[in-house]
């Protein structure tokens, strides 16, 4: 095994995702330090006005790319811990088939049957805590390991994952004639295509020419269009979900390292009753 023992590679592709993610906000703030979002009030007819959201330039493709890195990290250390759990389970360095193994993540029951084959030198105890954490075990939006393989299978195989931003605060101020009611009705709060409707304003009465002032009170934060997509990732900010993500990606290092080691750098994510239960398989 050398110097390193094997779970070391899955601690430093860990670390090195960690570097990608405090990244990411510095290429974002350099981005918006330019002003890149304008707004404009669009009246639509008879006193319904929309309050338009739109980049005057894209986000850049460091952007992106700094992400892509991020998913690459995290993707390749779920298979580095199978890899170092081969290497434990087998007694041997590099472990039987070692081109085979990877970190599944399957979407049905068949297709976790069908990776068994690529599974063969671990125990059947690790074999359990690899079946429990499936997709189809579960909500597959909400499941971590899912999304992950998603987005890294698309940056790695099809094209960048698409950078935007969406509005994380909005407090509009409108300035109508004495005498209006005014209705305000929410909107996007996500730019598709550099592009979003956020409020839709209706005054009455409305007479042609009435002077309108807006302040829109916009605050822009990064968001990744894919990830946005999902009902359950879409609640929190993206650096909520790389944090997130990181988290559980750390507990699962711990739990396999815990489990044929005896400790790990991160021993204090497992629960003592878990650890007990890792000792004794």
């Amino acid at each position: 095994m050398g110097n390193l023992l094997p779970f070391d590679a899955c601690w430093a592709r860990y670390d090195r995702a960690d570097e990608h993610r405090t990244r990411l906000p510095l290429v974002w703030n350099d981005y918006i330090a330019d002003h890149p979002f304008d707004f404009s009030l669009i009246h639509r007819g008879e006193g319904v006005h929309v309050l338009e959201a739109f980049e005057k330039w894209p986000i850049p493709a460091d952007f992106v790319l700094e992400l892509g890195e991020w998913l690459y990290q995290v993707r390749s250390c779920l298979d580095f811990i199978v890899w170092a759990t081969a290497v434990y389970d087998s007694g041997e360095s590099p472990p039987p088939d070692e081109d085979r193994l990877q970190y599944p993540v399957c979407a049905t029951e068949k297709a976790w049957r069908e990776n068994l084959r690529r599974l063969q030198p671990l125990h059947d105890d690790h074999l359990k805590m690899l079946h429990a954490v499936q997709p189809f075990q579960g909500d597959a939006d909400a499941n971590w390991l899912a999304m992950i393989n998603r987005l890294a299978r698309v940056d790695r195989h099809r094209r960048l994952n698409v950078g935007t931003a969406y509005i994380a605060e909005t407090d509009p101020v409108f300035q109508v004639p004495d005498g209006r009611d005014v209705t305000l009705q929410k909107g996007s709060v996500r730019l598709i295509n550099g592009y979003a409707e956020v409020f839709k304003l209706t005054i009455r009465p409305w007479a042609d020419g009435d002077p309108i002032e807006v302040n829109p009170r916009m605050a822009f934060d990064p968001e990744v269009v894919e990830w946005a997509e999902s009902p359950f990732w879409r609640r929190w900010s993206l650096d909520e979900r790389l944090r997130t993500v990181q988290a559980f990606l750390a507990a699962e290092i711990a739990a396999y390292e815990y489990s044929c080691t005896g400790e790990s750098r991160k021993a204090d994510l497992l629960q003592s009753e878990f650890r007990n239960e890792l000792l004794a398989a």
